[in-house]
Order: structure tokens, then C-alpha cells, then sequence
């Protein structure tokens, strides 16, 4: 039975206001046709970004204060929506959210393992409801992984406890990707065990969305080791429980032939979609543009749940990947002008929702 809070009409009111604000394709075009960071910078200060373009620019120019505005703009984006939920939303709304701030800590994780520091690094990480831009910036400058994994797991104990059981098999290992992992099982393995027990339909389609992100981390993964090739046992032994695709679907990715036949199988669910991007990943080796895919199908898969299901949790969740994806391509442009990319290379990088 669909739940509905009192409070959600004017919850999903407010926000379907703030999608009319978000950018149409033909303005996202004409800020790819600027070709001239200055004037992307002036575009911005003339559009929704306003208010956090004219305090970036006050300590920023040109493409880093456009990377800086959209990083905040973002996190009061987020932080609105939450402040936005009723009382009976609002632990699921929170718990949807907090996906941002799990990228946020990988963030800093690789930049640590890394061991980048300065004002260049910090262009690269994105904050979260919780992990702001200064809050990230302070934990950027924890000297030691060590000293990194108590600050996160002292700040938010939920999401980045299993960071400290995981520590001694990253300094043994020496693999970030181990401190990854711990992080996906601690919020979307763990989360989408609690959500398959509740019966209310905000559980179930925030427990599907949760579990579509178990499918990418565990495609991305496949296909990662295969180019290693690692074996299908090691393959299957890093994988997640509980995504939508089943146990055998996955198994018979890991011991497909190649990597295009197992892009077949994968052709035969519900990302089919993949399969016609399979040729960026091989020409590229880089599993962006596919990751990419995974977001429009998630988009995709919201706006029809928000359309049937309008007084649900779907409403502000479509919302928010709108706005995510939004951001990065206004990033993409930014960092095109800076890196010099040709207008076509930087308009193939784009995706409209």
C-alpha cells in the first residue's frame, strides 16, 4: 500500500519547482557553443547558479570558480531537499542522500591513497549533504590514511565504520579499492537488507534504486577484472549481493568468453542500453561513458515512478539525479575549456536527461 505523509504534496510541490529551474537541453547547448570559459563564467552568473558564482568568484576565476559554485550549489541542493521531507519521508530521504556523501568520502580516499595534495587536488572532490566543501577540505588535509579513516568513521560512524576494519588489509594490500568496497557493503548492501523487510512503497522504490547501484558497482567491476584477466572465480568472489541482476546472470558475465559476449548477456536485461556503448569502453578502456549510461538509465527508470507514483519518495529522487547529472556536464564543460577539448569531443561527453 502506498504511503502517504501529510506532508508530501508540498514537499513534491516544492521540488517540481525546482526541476522547472534546472537547464533544458537547448540551454545546455548553447553553453557547449560558448567555447570560452569567461563566457561560460557569465552564463552562470546569469542562471540558476547565480547566488554561488558571485561567492566563488570571489576567491576563484574562470573554470575553478565554476567547479567551486557547482560543488555548493550541489550540497545546498541537497541539504534543501532534506529540509524539504516530511517527518515520515525524511529517514528515507536522508538515507537516498547519503549516496552523495559516500562518493565524497571515495573521494577522499583516492586522493589520499594517492597522495596528492594542494589546491590542485581539491578540484577533484565532490561534496555531500553531510561532507561539505570545508568539511572536505579539512579531512583532505589528514596527513595519513590512518589518520583519515578515524576522522571519517568519528564523523559519520554508519557509513565509515567498516573503514576501520578494513585498514589493516589496506596497508597490507595496498589496494584502495579494499577501503571501496567496505564502503558499498556498509551502505548499500546493508541498506538494501533493511529496506527489502518494509513493506511501504517509498521502501520498496528507494530498495530498488539502491539495488540498480549494486548492478553498476558489480558491471563495472566484472568488466574491470576481465580486463585483467582474473579468473571467474576471483571475479565472482568481489561481487555484491542483493543487485537486480541474479547470481547466474552475473556468473555468466564472468565466464563469458570476451568481453563482447558478455556485454550480450547484459543485452538481455534491463541494460541494454550498455551494449550500445560497449564500443566507447573498448576504443577508450574507460568505464566512464558506460557509468554515464548507468545514470540515465536510473533517471530513466525515477521519471517513471515519479509520473505513476506522485505523492512518493520517487518525485525528489528524480530530482536530484536530474541535478546531479546536470552538474556534471556543466563540469564537463568547464574542464573542457580548460583542457582545450574540441567542442565535438566535449558535446560527446554529455548526457541529456
Amino acid at each position: 500500500m502506498e504511503r502517504l505523509d501529510s506532508t508530501d504534496p508540498y514537499m513534491n510541490a516544492r521540488v517540481a519547482g525546482m526541476r522547472s529551474r534546472l537547464l533544458s537541453h537547448a540551454q545546455l547547448d548553447a553553453l557547449i557553443d560558448l567555447d570560452d570559459a569567461p563566457r561560460l563564467v557569465d552564463a552562470l552568473v546569469a542562471s540558476p547558479y547565480e547566488q554561488e558564482m558571485a561567492e566563488a568568484l570571489t576567491r576563484f576565476h574562470g573554470a575553478d570558480a565554476i567547479e567551486e559554485a557547482l560543488s555548493r550549489n550541489l550540497v545546498n541542493t541537497l541539504q534543501k531537499v532534506l529540509t524539504l521531507a516530511g517527518d515520515g519521508m525524511r529517514p528515507l530521504v536522508k538515507t537516498f542522500l547519503r549516496r552523495w556523501d559516500l562518493a565524497a568520502v571515495k573521494s577522499l580516499l583516492r586522493l589520499r591513497h594517492h597522495e596528492i595534495g594542494g589546491e590542485e587536488a581539491l578540484k577533484d572532490l565532490q561534496p555531500g549533504p553531510g561532507l561539505t566543501v570545508p568539511l572536505l577540505r579539512s579531512m583532505a588535509e589528514r596527513g595519513t590514511m590512518a589518520e583519515l579513516v578515524s576522522a571519517l568513521a568519528g564523523w559519520n560512524s554508519g557509513l565509515c565504520s567498516g573503514l576501520l576494519q578494513a585498514l589493516p588489509e589496506y596497508e597490507s594490500d595496498g589496494s584502495v579499492r579494499v577501503l571501496e568496497e567496505a564502503l558499498d557493503r556498509a551502505y548499500f548492501v546493508e541498506n538494501v537488507a533493511t529496506l527489502l523487510e518494509k513493506e511501504d512503497e517509498d521502501s520498496k522504490i528507494l530498495c530498488t534504486a539502491l539495488r540498480m547501484e549494486i548492478d553498476r558497482i558489480n558491471v563495472r567491476l566484472l568488466f574491470q577484472l576481465r580486463e585483467a584477466d582474473a579468473t571467474p572465480d576471483a571475479l565472482a568472489g568481489r561481487l555484491l549481493p542483493k543487485g537486480t541482476l541474479t547470481a547466474r546472470t552475473l556468473q555468466t558475465v564472468a565466464s563469458a568468453r570476451d568481453s563482447a559476449a558478455a556485454m550480450e548477456v547484459l543485452g538481455k536485461t534491463i541494460y541494454k542500453p550498455l551494449s550500445e556503448m560497449f564500443f566507447m569502453f573498448v576504443q577508450s578502456a574507460r568505464f566512464s561513458p558506460m557509468e554515464r549510461m548507468f545514470e540515465q538509465i536510473m533517471i530513466r527508470h525515477l521519471r517513471r515512478e515519479a509520473r505513476v507514483k506522485v505523492m512518493s519518495i520517487a518525485v525528489p529522487m528524480y530530482y536530484v539525479w536530474l541535478k546531479h547529472n546536470e552538474i556534471i556536464n556543466i563540469r564537463l564543460m568547464a574542464r573542457g575549456e580548460t583542457n582545450h577539448l574540441p567542442r565535438g569531443r566535449v558535446r560527446e561527453e554529455i548526457m541529456y536527461a
